[in-house]
């Protein structure tokens, strides 16, 4: 599906929602504690409502009988290879709520797949998806760039039976050393909190290494550390309670879930350059005024309420000890408030990007504070 231009409305239906952009609710800066926050939005603040070919993407040969056999956990099924290396799960009715999430981001985002300044007149050669879900990103760049080879990689074979013929997936363990014939121009990782035990050693500095210079790498990750600017959300409620022990679970298996903030000093100290940032607001809800924003919130607080048992069964289980019985009724109250459109909460969301610096770069760069050059490098 063609990606649609930031200036032309998008026109993507999710739910029976009709997602249509409104180009004049454009994106603002913002600034907030340490970061900009960015809006598609004319405002400045968020306003709450005041108002009540084809070929198959994977040979049956190259997936075998132990990558397939998923393990079962509070009636959920997780992914076969590696297992136990993510703690979410794979199954339908989680691939159901993965396919919610890219439109919903796309359109937060004005609608851009990425920022990462490539484009069809200098289009990337080979892009490499990593931690690719159900594939649907990968998939939307190889219809924008036909004539780029697409590669995507993750724990799980969820992915369409059938794709465009540039695209192929791989049934890949990221956080083990990246083994790729060829380089790539483009490298991309969304919503991968909870993957990585250290994003800037197992990613950005895999990601440097398989880049050609002058490549790009971008991230996207929805933060959970849930704010509010103006006090609706009580610091001691179910909401902030919840999230507080999904984060503390997380740390204590080695996989944290608070990745934003960290994203562009890991780009930074592994040596891209050019490296710009974005940081958005994902409203938790319907409660803000703006038309666009509105839409946001309500998808985004379904994809929350449908996934509340998946992001909580086994972290809470295995961080506190926690039963299924147990683990629901704590929801009951967090599944209230999430819908609650009285509590002005969002979800700091990171755009991150970054360019493999050319030889000649690297080289002036590293030269002595001072010291004058003469002629081309």
């Amino acid at each position: 599906m063609p990606t649609p231009r930031a200036d032309e409305p998008d026109a993507v239906m999710v739910d029976g929602i009709d997602m249509d952009m409104d180009k004049d609710d454009e994106a603002r800066l913002h600034p907030l504690c340490d970061f900009e926050f960015t809006f598609e939005s004319s405002t400045l603040l968020i306003e709450p409502d005041s108002g009540e070919s084809e070929v198959s993407s994977f040979s049956d040969a190259s997936l075998t009988n132990s990558v397939l056999e998923y393990p079962k956990l509070f009636g959920r099924t997780y992914h076969a290879f590696h297992a136990g290396s993510y703690v979410f799960p794979n199954d339908e009715k989680e691939q159901e709520r993965l396919a919610l999430q890219g439109p919903i981001m796309q359109k937060l985002m004005g609608g851009k797949l990425h920022f990462a300044p490539i484009s069809s007149q200098d289009y990337p050669h080979f892009i490499l998806d990593i931690a690719t879900g159900i594939g649907d990103w990968a998939i939307e760049m190889a219809d924008e760039f036909p004539d780029a080879r697409i590669i995507a990689t993750d724990l799980s074979p969820i992915q369409p039976n059938y794709v465009p013929p540039n695209v192929r997936f791989y049934v890949e363990d990221a956080t083990e050393p990246w083994d790729f014939p060829h380089k790539f121009n483009f490298i991309h990782t969304r919503l991968t909190g909870g993957c990585w035990e250290d994003f800037e050693k197992q990613v950005a500095v895999q990601a440097f290494d398989a880049l050609e210079p002058g490549g790009w790498f971008e991230s996207q990750e929805v933060d959970c550390n849930i704010s509010c600017d103006d006090g609706t959300l009580d610091p001691c409620g179910p909401i902030v309670s919840w999230i507080s022990d999904l984060i503390l679970a997380a740390d204590k298996m080695g996989r944290p879930t608070l990745l934003g903030p960290v994203l562009k000093r890991a780009y930074e100290n592994v040596g891209f350059v050019d490296v710009q940032q974005r940081v958005y607001k994902m409203p938790l809800n319907s409660w803000p005024k703006n038309r666009y924003l509105k839409q946001v919130g309500l998808l985004w607080g379904h994809n929350l309420v449908e996934g509340l048992s998946a992001f909580s069964y086994q972290l809470l289980h295995h961080g506190f000890d926690r039963s299924a019985e147990e683990i629901e009724a704590s929801l009951v109250d967090v599944r209230r408030d999430l819908s609650n459109t009285s509590i002005h909460a969002y979800m700091p969301t990171f755009v991150v990007w970054g360019r493999k610096p050319y030889p000649h770069e690297v080289r002036a760069k590293s030269l002595p504070r001072g010291k004058v050059v003469f002629g081309a490098m």
